[in-house]
């Protein structure tokens, strides 16, 4: 009986223990052979005993669903309806932007003259709010969640979600959501550092990071896939990400008028930074360099964070600031 019973154990315990398990030679493996498993990048390694059959088994890999990309969409529509409303009409003034958060370097920094911090902080401190004047950092983030008007709205709305649920649904919402606020934080400081006296808001930035994101991401997959039909579903990508930034470089596309290209090439910039580091490299260009993948992701991340340092120390030590 107590034999019986031993087998049936060994028996339940190695059916939970064993995963099914294709083997390369199509024969079937020792029922209770001693087994090892490793993980290697994305599959699973099952290695019996020395001489014996190595079995893989790879995970499915479930595209992720766009969360954040549908979040941040009707969190923008939620916004500008709230900035109607405190407007008390669609025509938004730049006194309702800078008191909802938009970009307005004043507000950011003390202004360099002592005459002019005497003559204009109490105002400058009713217009901005009190909460953290004259170092309000926040409107490094906010404006990217602003907008001046239902086309502008639209505008950026249209390839946020194109890019975006291509991005969201293969790097996953946790790394997409850090990557749009990236995006958006480096267009507000370029945008802050060349447009020292302008109100700006827009997720223009980030949109331009989304979209150099995933053009090179798209061209890069081009020489890492080896389906035709996969190589064609990635090139009509491209062709409806691409015209958005030609045109938005020599043509206002929202009709507005005002076009902030600093705040736009900052997220450029970021998207393109970022791509080189989470994107996968093409064996032509990391085999140039010892380790190159790992070498190019390195150099990618040091760029990214020498950007953002220099960029902040630049803003609050080095640039004036006046109202003249």
């Amino acid at each position: 009986m107590s034999a019986f019973t031993k087998t049936v154990w060994t028996k339940i315990k190695d059916g939970f223990e064993s995963p099914k398990r294709q083997t390369t030679s199509g024969a079937p493996a020792p029922p209770y052979a001693p087994r090892t498993y490793a993980f290697n990048g994305d599959v699973f390694v099952e290695v019996d005993q020395p001489g014996s059959t190595v079995h893989v088994t790879s995970p499915a890999h479930e595209p992720h669903r766009p969360i954040f990309t549908v979040a941040v969409g009707v969190f923008d529509v939620l916004m500008l309806i709230i900035m109607f409303i405190a407007q008390r009409g669609t025509n938004l003034s730049s006194n309702t932007w800078i008191k909802m958060g938009a970009k307005y370097v004043p507000c950011m920094k003390p202004l360099s003259s002592k005459a002019e911090r005497l003559a204009n902080n109490a105002g400058l401190k009713s217009q901005c709010y009190a909460f953290l004047f004259p170092f309000q950092i926040y409107r490094f983030f906010t404006p990217m969640f602003l907008h001046a008007g239902v086309r502008h709205l639209l505008n950026n709305l249209v390839y946020q979600a194109l890019a975006g649920s291509i991005l969201e649904r293969k790097y996953g919402t946790k790394i997409f959501s850090i990557c749009y606020i990236l995006f958006g934080f480096s267009g507000n400081i370029m945008s802050a550092l060349v447009k020292t006296k302008t109100v700006s808001a827009g997720a223009s930035g980030a949109v331009y990071g989304l979209l150099f994101f995933c053009i090179i991401d798209n061209t890069l997959r081009i020489f890492t896939i080896e389906n035709m039909k996969d190589k064609i579903i990635q090139f009509c990508i491209m062709l409806l990400v691409i015209p958005y930034f030609i045109m938005s470089v020599f043509v206002d596309v929202d009709f507005s008028g005002n076009i902030d290209h600093a705040g736009h090439g900052g997220g450029a910039l970021m998207g393109i930074l970022v791509s080189i580091f989470l994107c996968d490299m093409p064996n032509f260009i990391t085999r140039r360099v010892p380790n190159g993948g790992r070498r190019i992701q390195l150099i990618a991340l040091i760029a990214i964070i020498g950007y953002f340092v220099i960029s902040l120390f630049v803003f609050y030590l080095l640039k004036p600031i006046s109202l003249k």
